[in-house]
Formats: C-alpha cells, structure tokens, sequence
C-alpha cells in the first residue's frame, strides 16, 4: 500500500481527506457505479474535471446543506494537484469554506460525468495546416 500512495505522489497526486454528508457519498457511490469507475478517487477527479471545463470558481456558488448535513463521514482521496487547486479555490470562493463542502459545491453543479468535447488544434507544431 505504501508503493501505491508513494507511486500516486510521484505522478503529482496529493491526499485531501475531507468530510461529506452520508447523503453525498452514497450519490459518489451511485456516480460510481454508473460510470463504471475504479474508485471514489476516478469519480471526484471526474467531477472537478467536469467543473474546470464547464465552470469558473467564481461561479461556483454553496447550496445550502442537505438534511443530513451533521451526518458526516470522512473520506480521503488521491487527486491531481490541479484538480486540489481548483476545490481549494472553490472553497476560497465561498468563504472558505471546508473542501468537504466545496466538493459538495461541486457536485450540486455537475451530474455528467461524462468528458467534455475538446477542441483539436487546427495547425501543427510545424506551423503548417493540418490537411485531412
């Protein structure tokens, strides 16, 4: 296990441990098993990946907590340090708010978690047009 976290580190991942409502980890488990993904680690990354694309932090604003908002469970995930960047400017944001309840932010705004479409360069690094 400690190979794993070390080789996680080592591809520029960081450990950000944080505390959800039980509500909100049974909708990442349900995100979970609807996209078919390895871990809680591929559908956060997902999800704030999903966010960068189609939102700024500043429009990124707290809903107000769910009912079961003092039932809390801890969770502690590998993601890119983009992606902890973003969720600690989404927190930043927001009053600073705690990263449990930013990616809680994050999710009230984000259900596909399917990628985005990306735009393709149309000329090459050579400079010339790509011919098709």
């Amino acid at each position: 296990m400690r190979r794993k976290r070390q080789a996680l580190y080592d591809e520029g991942n960081v450990q950000c441990k944080m505390h959800i409502p039980v509500s909100f980890g049974e909708r990442l488990k349900e995100l979970k098993a609807r996209y078919k993904m390895r871990g809680l680690d591929h559908v956060i990354s997902a999800m704030i990946r999903r966010a960068m694309v189609d939102y700024s932090a500043d429009e990124l604003i707290a809903p107000p907590p769910p009912e079961d908002h003092m039932k809390r469970k801890q969770i502690a995930v590998h993601i890119p340090r983009e992606h902890h960047a973003f969720l600690e400017s989404v927190a930043l944001r927001n009053r600073g708010i705690p990263l449990g309840v930013a990616l809680e932010t994050i999710g009230a705004h984000v259900s596909d978690l399917t990628p985005a479409p990306q735009q393709l360069p149309l000329i090459d690094e050579g400079g010339s047009a790509v011919s098709g």
